[in-house]
């Protein structure tokens, strides 16, 4: 028998047995490591030793969920005091099938007392009311406040309002028809006057 075997022989008799499971352990994670060195990638090295952003002895947690708050919708509503009737009529509909918000664009000079009746209407209808008052441009104001505002889900005005029209002759014909959301024009049908009987 060869000088080196009697030896190791000799050495593994002296060796408890413990200890002897656990320099086998080491022994063969050494041959598992060569054997890796040779087969395997540069990945497959890195992850089997425990180094990156997967280790093999640590799970990786679990991704955190975004919860996305739910947008609320919004009803533009252009006004220069009108539209009590068939236009706010829509609005509110609209909104209550939509669990939307209703923003009162306010232009020209309207009247307060127009106005509060407007929003008066809306509240009446159990849905939230916010009154933005125009400028001297309120076609540009009315683009940038849809520009700022990608819940609006859709424009109500009347076919004679005259910041209606501009939109619809300069921006929708003349962009071709670019306007970003629709535009609903409902005719006032409350503004025209009932007509007076003749006393028999």
């Amino acid at each position: 028998m060869p000088i080196a075997i009697t030896r190791l022989n000799e050495h593994l008799e002296a060796v408890p047995m413990f200890k002897l499971n656990d320099d086998l352990k080491k022994i063969l994670s050494s041959l598992a490591y060569q054997d890796a060195g040779e087969y395997l990638t540069t990945r497959g090295k890195m992850k089997l030793l425990g180094i990156g952003p997967e280790p093999h002895d640590t799970a990786a947690p679990p991704p955190l969920k975004r919860v996305k708050k739910p947008v609320t919708r919004r009803i533009a509503f252009i006004s220069d005091g009108r539209g009590h009737g068939a236009p706010l009529d829509y609005a509110i509909e609209t909104c209550s099938r939509m669990e939307a918000k209703i923003d009162l664009l306010i232009q020209g000079s309207a009247d307060s007392t127009h106005v509060a009746a407007l929003e008066e209407r809306i509240r009446a209808a159990d849905i939230h009311c916010r009154t933005v008052r125009l400028g001297a441009n309120p076609v540009e104001e009315i683009i940038n406040y849809i520009q700022h505002q990608p819940s609006v889900a859709s424009i109500v005005a009347m076919p004679d309002d005259d910041t209606a029209k501009t939109i619809m002759d300069e921006i929708v014909s003349g962009r071709g028809g670019s306007m970003p959301v629709p535009l609903v024009l409902i005719e006032d049908r409350s503004a025209t006057p009932p007509a007076k009987q003749s006393a028999a």
